[in-house]
Parts: structure tokens; sequence; C-alpha cells
């Protein structure tokens, strides 16, 4: 009897194999309760947070620890302009009186009427089940859980500001502001995108940057929008690590854009400039085999707990030589890093040089923390990241 033949993929160097998968599925399941608990005090505080702006006129929010509301407002209006964008997403679609013209792929009209909503990153999929995450009673994230009906995948990128996201800039409440300030964009312009879809005839729904149903960075690398780096992060060729993924499902006929090798494997070997850097000690020196899949591998908890106790972090996006403002330039030595091994090595050399050797986030060049100010994303946890003895997550904190 011939033995059955072992299935494994190369998605663009993440190595997985099907059989090794099932088998950690059926003998060593997740604990998705455990996972979703683990986030619970951020969901908590994200909500009572949006509450509170909701229900409070201005001149009478409350002073958050060491934070008056002039400090803190920038924060909680972006914040509610997430939660808007989510609850939109979740609100059923009107029935489409459209019936799809045509049954071509729509990914040319689809990328034009995305770049014009502020989208910098688009690739085309399908849905991978291994990846959506299940339902349970102790789901945390803002948005219902939802089944997803369709199986294809739209992956959609924006990028974060290089001025804030740089080597120069050390972590603090001014790049935590940037990223929630992404997700309220891309949000609102996964919106627009799916309602598009909606109005050419095709059934599509949208999922939201914040906190998704299924894995937003593996499916962009299945789509070919990048290539995972040793930081846990999907590295593009134009902007590195320094982007926000959502995406949206549809029956929308597409063409699948394939995963590619943009040299980012022999680069991260080569460089392993996150992996120093990380104060956490949450990323490895090389892949490890994680539940039948060949990648690298981020400790999540000791990534989280360090994000909470120092007002956030983002040092491994940061110090990622990849990390360069979009230019002619940068776009010219990204495409020489995807071609040869020396290139890599030379660019490499030259950017621990002019830029590594100075820069602010080095751990040689850090004389002393900077101070966190009085907008502490610690203290905001502590302080609103509490149900009250009722279990109401919408506590008035007056």
């Amino acid at each position: 009897m011939h033995q059955k033949k072992m299935s494994i993929r190369d998605l663009a160097g993440c190595k997985i194999n099907e059989f090794e998968q099932k088998m950690y599925d059926n003998l060593s399941p997740y604990d998705w309760d455990d996972i979703y608990l683990s986030f619970k005090e951020e969901m908590i505080m994200f909500h009572n947070a949006v509450h509170l702006l909701k229900n409070t006129p201005e001149d009478k929010l409350p002073t958050i620890g060491d934070c008056e509301p002039r400090q803190y407002l920038p924060v909680m209006k972006t914040l509610e302009r997430v939660y808007d964008s989510i609850k939109r997403l979740e609100a059923l679609p009107k029935n489409s009186t459209q019936t799809p013209r045509e049954k071509v792929p729509i990914n040319l009209k689809l990328k034009e009427f995305a770049k014009r909503q502020g989208i910098h990153l688009i690739g085309f999929t399908t849905l991978e089940p291994a990846w959506v995450f299940p339902s349970s009673d102790n789901w945390t994230y803002p948005q219902t859980h939802q089944p997803i009906r369709y199986n294809n995948v739209v992956s959609l990128g924006m990028e974060m500001s290089h001025e804030i996201f740089n080597i120069n800039h050390f972590p603090d409440v001014e790049t935590l502001f940037e990223a929630l300030h992404t997700y309220a964009k891309l949000g609102e312009a996964v919106e627009k995108i799916t309602e598009f879809i909606r109005e050419l005839g095709y059934r599509a729904r949208g999922h939201h940057p914040y906190a998704g149903d299924f894995l937003y960075s593996a499916h962009a690398v299945k789509a070919g929008v990048g290539q995972l780096g040793a930081n846990g992060m999907v590295l593009t060729q134009k902007y590195g690590p320094r982007q926000r993924f959502a995406a949206i499902t549809t029956d929308a006929p597409i063409k699948v854009t394939e995963p590619r090798n943009l040299g980012v494997d022999d680069l991260c070997y080569k460089c392993m400039r996150c992996v120093t850097t990380c104060p956490a000690g949450a990323l490895a020196t090389g892949k490890i085999n994680w539940r039948g899949t060949l990648k690298w591998k981020l400790n999540h908890k000791r990534c989280w707990n360090y994000f909470i106790a120092n007002n956030a972090c983002g040092l491994c996006l940061i110090v990622c030589p990849w990390n360069k403002e979009d230019s002619w330039y940068h776009r010219l030595v990204a495409t020489g890093v995807s071609w040869s091994g020396l290139f890599r090595r030379m660019v490499l050399a030259i950017d621990n040089i002019f830029y590594w050797r100075s820069a602010t986030t080095n751990p040689r060049n850090i004389k002393m923390k900077s101070k966190e100010g009085p907008l502490s994303f610690a203290a905001m946890l502590k302080i609103m990241g509490k149900e009250n003895q009722k279990g109401d997550l919408n506590k008035s904190l007056t």
C-alpha cells in the first residue's frame, strides 16, 4: 500500500505541512478562550473610552490619571472613529438591485477605486479556513463574530507615516496615535470599497483592521503583497513593515495574485537588528516549526506584556532596515534586494554605517528611556480596562 504523499506548501518562505497542521489541531487544539481573554482588558478600555466620549459633553470629561481631557481627547476621538466604522461594517447590507454586468475578474477596477480611497497595497487570494478565528462565548473584540460566507479575499494595506515611524523616533504616544489613526482611515476606506463591490452587483463583507475574524497578515503574504519577516510582520517592497492590513471577503470574480519572494528571508538572517533590539526578547534568531508551519514566530505574550507596561512599542518595526521613506531610490534598492544575496549584504553594510550606527533607537545610543508623559497606555488600561461590579462594560468614569 502506497503511503499518501505529504502535502507541503511554500508561501513565500513559510513552509506549511498540512499533515502536521491537522495533527496539531486534533491532538493539541488552540485554547481560543485563553487567547481572546488575554485581550479583554484592552477591549473593555476600548468600549469604556467610546462610551465615555459619546455620553459626556467635552467640557464635563474627567481627568484620567494625570491626563487632562485636552491631552487624551485626540486618542479618544480616534477610538470613536474606529468603533463607529466597525459598527457600520457590521450592519447588514441593503439588497442590491444591481446585477453583475460581467463575469470577468474585478482586479483592475478595484485597484483603481481603492487607490482613490488612500489604499497603498492590494492583493487578491482565497480564504484559508485554518486562518479563521472560531466563535467563542469569550470573544472580546469590538465587532460581533460572524461566519465568513465568501471565499475570495481582497487584501488591503495602508502605509503609516515614516515621519513618525523611523529609526530616530523612539516609540511614544505619537507612534501609538499614528497606528490608531491608520486603523481609523483604513477602516473607513474598507467601508467604501466594500460598498463599491456591492454596487457592481456582487456580495461582499468588509473586515476592519482593528480586530478581525481571520489573519490579515497571513492572507497578505498569500496574496503576494509582502513576505513575513523576522519581526513577525509582513514586509512589503515599498514600506517594509510600516503598514496596517485589512481585508474584504466577496463572491466577486478575482484573479489570484501569487506569493512573492522579495529576498526577505535572506535579508533577515543577515540582519537580525530587530531580534537584538527587542527589549522584551520576543523575537527568535531563526524560524521555528510552529504547529506544522516553518516560519518566523513572535512570542506574543512577551511582546504584549512589554507593550502594555511601556506605553506601546514598535521598535521591531522602527529599526528594520527596510523601513525607509518611499522614494525612487528606495524602490530601486528594494528591487535589488529581491534579486541578489550579494546586493543584500552590501545594502545592510551601508545601512549600518550611514543610518543605524547613529540612530536614536540603537541600544548603544539610548542614554535613558523617554518619558511617557501624562497619557500613559498602561494608566488608561489600569483605570478604564476594568468592568464594574455589575460587569457592565460601559461604566461611568465621572
